[in-house]
């Protein structure tokens, strides 16, 4: 498996927060990454406002897409289907 791109696994988790509510162990498995790693791209994508944090208690955290992130994530996945 190559490496990704910051790009490439923050159009992961977003495409799939389209889904629903996710928490980090779940968008780390959809990803392939782990949790720390996932954890450091939603602060990115929570800084950006393509995602919120909805719940956080001391063991666990979920996470859902904005309207802006699910415009962002509907460009991605049409741009990922015009390549295939």
């Amino acid at each position: 498996m190559s490496k990704r791109t910051f790009e490439e696994i923050r159009a992961i988790i977003l495409i799939s927060l389209l889904e629903g509510r996710k928490t980090i162990n779940e968008l780390a498995n959809d990803a392939g990454i782990n949790w720390r790693t996932t954890s450091k791209h939603l602060i990115y994508l929570i800084g950006m406002g393509f995602v919120t944090e909805v719940f956080n208690s001391p063991y666990v955290r979920i996470f859902e897409i904005t309207d802006k992130g699910k415009t962002k994530a509907e460009e991605i996945k049409g741009g990922r289907e015009k390549k295939e």
